[in-house]
């Protein structure tokens, strides 16, 4: 048999643990809910439960891992190996979790942003697989992404590079969650399309939207989309604005870094890409400059829920052939 490796992802509603060899080949999966608002000891448990399942169904212990990943939400410290408090994980407040685990499971542990984890995982094993320079965003209840140079993740100087959801494409525009107005994510997100939805109707600008709003109380992405679908010139205002400014936000990527591949992927693309993605193509095909431009393709991404842990899979890997330090030894 050979080398086998587990990844997890740490989401707020729910875990994945898979186990997998270097090739990208799942011999054990297990999804379970994650119960985030229990704190970070029962989550934790839950995790190492999780993968030990995982590794059950694959005829190994955990234990017996070559390695073990972890890709995680939140403000990271990735040279200790530490999470920080994120809106989906109450209570982790500086978290050893690279130390905790590797102790537990008695195996070297790693750990990643959740969205910089998807990036490697679209790069080694999905749609950009033969792609050495990637740009990854996820549009789904916020907007993350990850950047590939050279087929590695670019964390920047002190890990927080890659937040291309907020990237600000809209100047003095709504307000995001991150406290700036004009962001990406506060424009083209689930949150903000919910949240964009409710201040035009609260404006008296959307009356479209405001028999909606007042039946169900909240508007959703989802909900929004239907509209759009049926008609309504409001939602289809709110998805004109998102493919817009994604469309700007996009040329900027292309401009900046010149990526072979822009890996595309989330809940609301998935949903609602039918409504946008096109616009903010030919947006971005008019702003961006021409050399850059020759280059890239605009992909939707392969993997679904396992480009993270698959991406933890070739992190992992290149831990082990010493092309990155483990956390521990930094």
């Amino acid at each position: 048999m050979p080398d086998l490796y587990g990844a997890i992802d740490l989401g707020g509603t729910k875990l994945r643990a898979i186990v997998a060899d270097l090739d990208g080949n799942v011999l054990g999966e297990i999804i379970r809910p994650s119960e985030a608002d229990e704190g970070p000891e029962p989550v934790i448990a839950r995790m190492i439960e999780t993968l030990e399942a995982a590794a059950g169904k694959a005829g190994v212990s955990a234990s017996q891992l070559r390695a073990v990943g972890v890709a995680s939400p939140g403000a990271l410290d990735l040279v200790h190996g530490l999470v920080f408090e994120a809106p989906q994980l109450p209570g982790w407040d500086g978290v050893p979790l690279v130390e905790i685990m590797s102790k537990r499971l008695r195996i070297p542990a790693l750990l990643e942003n959740d969205a910089n984890a998807a990036a490697l995982g679209e790069n080694r094993f999905g749609a950009g697989r033969d792609t050495r320079f990637l740009v990854y965003l996820t549009i789904s209840t916020g907007v993350g992404g990850g950047i590939i140079i050279e087929r590695k993740v670019y964390h920047g100087v002190s890990g927080a590079a890659g937040e291309l959801g907020h990237m600000v494409v809209w100047f003095n525009g709504p307000r995001c969650l991150c406290g700036e107005r004009g962001c990406l994510e506060a424009i083209a997100s689930g949150t903000g399309l919910s949240w964009r939805a409710k201040e035009l109707v609260e404006r008296g600008e959307a009356p479209g939207l405001a028999n909606i709003l007042r039946e169900k109380g909240e508007l959703d992405a989802d909900e929004i989309a239907d509209a759009a679908r049926a008609g309504n010139k409001d939602a289809r205002r709110l998805f004109d604005e998102a493919g817009l400014y994604l469309g700007v936000a996009l040329a900027n990527y292309v401009n900046i870094f010149n990526p072979e591949m822009i890996v595309l992927g989330g809940g609301v693309l998935t949903g609602a890409g039918d409504l946008f993605l096109e616009h903010a193509e030919r947006i971005m095909r008019q702003l961006a400059r021409k050399e850059p431009l020759k280059y890239v393709r605009l992909e939707r991404a392969a993997l679904g829920d396992r480009s993270g842990p698959l991406g933890m899979i070739a992190a992992l890997g290149d831990m082990v052939h010493g092309e990155r330090p483990t956390q521990r030894e930094v």
